[in-house]
């Protein structure tokens, strides 16, 4: 007796081979983060950044270096009056955050800056978060849809209010 035509056996074909897995052609990032690039600087905020990374100050920005033991509290301050800018820790053994400001033609010598505030003005370079400087970090990046920077006397407010004198 033979099996019905239904289970009769069927030759064995092989199933296709499976397709290799596609190479990401992009360095693959967290959600949220944003792969930092000296281009990204230049065409997306309009910044004058050479190709090691490097902010040249000047041209209507300003690095203010506020003390580490209370730039948490100027970025606070400067959080609550919703003004607040990008702001950077350069790491590499700097004492303190760079917050990025618009000097608004406001010229004062370092004699007159509260203590422990500098201002970094032409001809000055900050490091910038990219591949190269991996020791700087954004404290608070900036927003592309909100390039505005505060004015100098307002993080130097900012600062006074939040240094302990």
């Amino acid at each position: 007796m033979t099996a019905p035509a239904s289970q009769q056996s069927q030759p064995v074909v092989p199933a296709p081979p499976h397709p290799e897995p596609r190479q990401r052609t992009q360095r693959s990032l967290p959600i949220g983060e944003t792969p930092y690039t000296a281009r990204l600087y230049r065409e997306g905020y309009g910044w004058a950044v050479d190709d090691t990374g490097s902010l040249q100050m000047g041209g209507g920005m300003v690095g203010v270096l506020v003390q580490a033991i209370f730039a948490g509290a100027t970025a606070e301050h400067l959080q609550r009056q919703e003004s607040c800018g990008p702001v950077l820790d350069l790491g590499l053994g700097v004492d303190g955050w760079v917050f990025l400001a618009d000097p608004n033609e406001l010229v004062l010598s370092q004699s007159q800056m509260p203590p422990g505030v500098s201002v970094l003005g032409c001809p000055y370079k900050v490091p910038l978060p990219t591949p190269a400087n991996r020791g700087v970090r954004w404290i608070k990046p900036p927003r592309s849809r909100a390039r505005w920077l505060p004015t100098l006397a307002t993080v130097l407010a900012a600062a006074v209010a939040a240094s302990p004198s």
